[in-house]
C-alpha cells in the first residue's frame, strides 16, 4: 500500500500541536507498517519552510531530508497526468460559488451585511489540487486533515 501524506499532517509532528501531534504521529507510524509513504513536491516545499525558519537555507534542506528519512517518507516528482487532473480539478472548482468546508465538505452561503449581495471567494488554491491529483495517481490513500474536497474531486481513499 501507498501513502500520500498531506502537509497539514507533517505540521502537526514538527510543530508538536497539541490537538493533532498525537494522532497523526500514530497514523504515520500505522501506515508506514502497511507500506511506502510519499509526498508532492507541494509538501515537500511547504514543510520546508518549517526547516528554514530555524536553519539557514543548506542546513535546512539536509534536516528535512533526513526528517523524511526517519519518517520513512520519500518525494515523488509530478507527472503530466498530475497536472491535467489537479487543472481540470482547479477549473471545475472555479465554477462553484459557495464556500466549501475543508473538513466536512458542506457548501456555505454568505452575504453581505451591508448590500446583501453573495460573498464568494477560493477557499483553495491550485497546490492543494496538484497535491490531490499526485495522491490520487501515486498512492492508494491519502493522509490528511482536509477531506472534504479532496473527496468531491479526487478518487482517492481519505484517512485522517
Amino acid at each position: 500500500m501507498i501513502t500520500a501524506v498531506d502537509t497539514n499532517i507533517l505540521l502537526d509532528i514538527l510543530g508538536k500541536d497539541g490537538e493533532y501531534y498525537k494522532k497523526s504521529a500514530q497514523v504515520l507510524e500505522r501506515q508506514n507498517q502497511e507500506g511506502n509513504m510519499i509526498i508532492s513536491p507541494i509538501v515537500y516545499a511547504e514543510i520546508l519552510v518549517s526547516f528554514l525558519r530555524k536553519a539557514e537555507k543548506k542546513s535546512a534542506v539536509q534536516k528535512l531530508k533526513e526528517f523524511l528519512l526517519d519518517m520513512g517518507i520519500e518525494s515523488v516528482e509530478f507527472t503530466e497526468e498530475d497536472f491535467i487532473l489537479a487543472s481540470d480539478a482547479w477549473n471545475t472548482s472555479l465554477k462553484t460559488k459557495e464556500i466549501q468546508c475543508p473538513s466536512c465538505g458542506a457548501f456555505n452561503t454568505f452575504f453581505c451585511k451591508k448590500c446583501k449581495r453573495q460573498v464568494s471567494w477560493r477557499n483553495h488554491i491550485l497546490t492543494d489540487f496538484l497535491i490531490g491529483a499526485h495522491a490520487q495517481n501515486h498512492a492508494d490513500v491519502l493522509v490528511t486533515r482536509d477531506r472534504g474536497y479532496y473527496k468531491k474531486y479526487f478518487k482517492v481513499n481519505i484517512m485522517e
